[in-house]
């Protein structure tokens, strides 16, 4: 369907009424040859000379053209589009918590996987829960995971790829050796509590009996059950294990029937496979519907036509016969001509190119038709071989009395600016359909001992998070990874959207948790590089204390590798160990963004990292027309040829 963008700007089509009327009319001053005979010269060529600054009459043939151009031209300014046919996402309506005992009996190898391979129960559940969460596109997941007392290990996300890496790099008696089945159930009711969807699942896996809750299960079930909660439970291990392994299989049937939920029991990963896809069949997939109807630019159309009707028109005009015209000098039209093709290389290095390079071919007949006008005009040029050439300066006379930019030198710039506007320069991606318009961000943090210095309060490292806090609210549903390093450097989290966990993990940050001591920072900017490429493009937020000197030729060579910026947050007041870190930055190129009272620092990075170069492999991604905004020039300088006696005149006369 064709569209306008700015239907209110048809109300300039009667603007060429008001230069006509009001503008006043351009004369034209001859140049012309000098001898005392010229009665005798005109009686000879047939011609009858003109006498001082006349005003150029164009026919109806001209009229009628430019009428037609400058109706294309407005039109284009309207910016007509094309609506595409529409693009669809689907939002969740529904949100769904796993819940999965990591208590020590799952260490236990007593399940068989598919290749007949014994393995622990754990390892059994990872591998078809993966094949779980790969298929619950359209649900928004969080992860529990619990032992002696039950933890959040993802709040609610529609990144599932982060759901299943957590999932993988979960260990047994990480949350303690024990089994708090209830409380589990009552953390997930306390997110559920905070979640707007409708529809609300929890699956919880277990291998054993209640030993650690303060809430016993079946109370949390009914709490569930009143606030519209299924609870589906997946019971894993042997029914006849005695003690703290015991399986207590009614309790579990019982918390399931409370809610309206499904009891299964696994003894092996088939089963267990089996299980999962029955409630994947059971809670089939609901979700909310949005259409994006995309447009897309054809403002060039009319802009084409115009380009075509106008070189037709001049080329008509050099197979008339000729009239009188005035010298012309060296034309700034074609000076300016020459340059452009400088001013558009120097926009290379910023991904600047064309959408529709073809056109810059018209350039070449373009060229070559103002050339003619221009040659066709040139007084000398028509006097040569009858006069000799060492006369003819001496004998043209009569002074150039008008600008030297005139309808000529226009007629050039606008074929210039429109060929340029047709062939669409870009240098940037529009925004897939849905996306946020936020480049993604890589956070590179040093764990180190100095980290926890207090004299920035509480502490640098602590400053550090509160910072990252802020930026990540400033920033909203960008995508973001985060990167700690000491000694060694590490992925903590991947890409993604979730800025809630991102915060979680940041404030988690403890030297006592990284396994070396040290400063091994160009691994770590290597590492946040590989995450941008995975998120399609960004930049990286550096914040450290210290950068150590021996890491000089490594943040080098990374540099001259990778064109990603870089902007150093140090969590340090004005000294001497701020400046030796100013100066380090200056190794891979960094901006400094020094830490502030307020929020001035955060402000100053979200602005600077949400226009971050981005070049993700998306395909609903496209390059963003920018020729547009040549039209109100062109059609400015189209303005101009509805003066009166504003025209390229048909040539000179001997």
């Amino acid at each position: 369907m064709l569209t306008l963008a700015y239907p209110w700007l048809l109300v300039l089509l009667p603007l060429p009424l008001l230069v006509w009327w009001l503008v006043p009319a351009r004369r034209e001053t001859r140049q012309g040859l000098v001898v005392p005979f010229l009665a005798r010269l005109a009686e000879q060529s047939g011609q009858r000379p003109l006498k001082g600054a006349v005003i150029l009459q164009g026919g109806w043939w001209r009229w009628l053209a430019v009428c037609f151009c400058w109706i294309c031209a407005v039109c284009a300014l309207a910016r007509p589009q094309i609506i595409e046919p529409p693009v669809t996402k689907e939002i969740p309506v529904r949100d769904l918590v796993l819940a999965v005992d990591l208590s020590g009996s799952m260490a236990t190898k007593d399940f068989k996987n598919v290749s007949g391979q014994t393995v622990d129960r754990l390892t059994a559940v990872k591998e078809v829960l993966d094949a779980f969460l790969a298929k619950r596109q359209g649900d928004r997941v969080a992860l529990i995971f619990f032992g002696s007392a039950p933890f959040v290990q993802v709040p609610f996300t529609e990144d599932l790829k982060v759901c299943r890496q957590l999932m993988d790099e979960a260990q047994v008696s990480m949350a303690g050796p024990q089994t708090a089945f209830g409380d589990a159930i009552g953390l997930a009711i306390n997110l559920f509590d905070r979640s707007e969807a409708k529809e609300r699942v929890l699956i919880a896996l277990t291998d054993g009996n209640d030993t650690a809750s303060q809430v016993p299960p079946l109370k949390a079930a009914q709490i569930a059950k009143d606030k519209g909660i299924t609870i589906h439970t997946v019971a894993v291990g042997d029914p006849r294990a005695v003690g703290e392994d015991a399986l207590d299989e009614n309790t579990l049937k019982q918390v399931a029937s409370t809610t309206g939920g499904l009891y299964a029991h696994a003894a092996d990963t088939r089963q267990l496979d089996e299980i999962y896809s029955h409630l994947d069949k059971l809670e089939t997939r609901k979700a909310q519907t949005i259409s994006h109807r995309p447009r897309h630019d054809i403002y060039w159309w009319p802009l084409a036509a115009a380009l075509m009707v106008s070189m037709l028109l001049h080329i008509g005009q050099l197979l008339r016969p000729k009239t009188s015209r005035t010298v012309k000098t060296e034309s700034p039209g074609r000076v300016l001509a020459s340059f452009a093709p400088f001013s558009l290389a120097a926009l290379w290095p910023l991904s600047f190119h064309f959408i529709r390079p073809a056109w810059l071919l018209a350039l070449a007949p373009a060229a070559l038709l103002w050339w003619l006008l221009r040659r066709r005009n040139d007084a000398k040029q028509l006097w040569r071989g009858i006069v000799a050439p060492h006369l003819l300066t001496h004998l043209l006379g009569g002074e150039e009395k008008n600008s030297h930019l005139g309808p000529l030198e226009f007629i050039g710039l606008g074929w210039l600016l429109t060929v340029v506007a047709i062939a669409g320069p870009t240098w940037k991606q529009e925004p897939a359909p849905f996306a946020d318009d936020v480049a993604a961000i890589a956070i590179v943090v040093k764990v180190s001992p100095s980290m926890t210095t207090e004299d920035v309060q509480p502490s640098r490292l602590a400053r550090a998070t509160d910072k990252i806090h802020d930026l990540l609210k400033e920033r909203g549903a960008a995508k973001t990874s985060l990167i700690a390093y000491a000694g060694s450097a590490h992925v903590v989290m991947p890409p993604t959207k979730d800025s809630g966990i991102i915060d979680t993990f940041a404030r988690a940050l403890d030297p006592k948790i990284m396994p070396v001591v040290g400063d091994v920072a160009a691994e770590a900017l290597k590492l946040a590089d590989q995450t941008l490429v995975e998120a399609g493009g960004g930049s990286i937020l550096w914040i450290t204390d210290s950068i150590a000197a021996e890491q000089k030729a490594s943040l080098s060579s990374w540099r001259k590798s990778s064109s990603t910026a870089v902007r150093l947050l140090p969590p340090l007041f004005p000294g001497p160990e701020l400046d030796a870190v100013i100066t380090g930055a200056r190794t891979v190129n960094a901006s400094v963004v020094r830490l502030a009272a307020d929020d001035t620092d955060i402000r100053e990075l979200a602005s600077a990292s949400k226009f971050a170069s981005a070049n993700g492999g998306d395909t609903n991604r496209r390059w963003a027309e920018s020729g547009y905004w040549l039209t109100p020039v062109i059609a400015a300088l189209l303005l101009l040829f509805f003066r009166k006696g504003w025209m390229v005149p048909r040539g000179m006369t001997r």
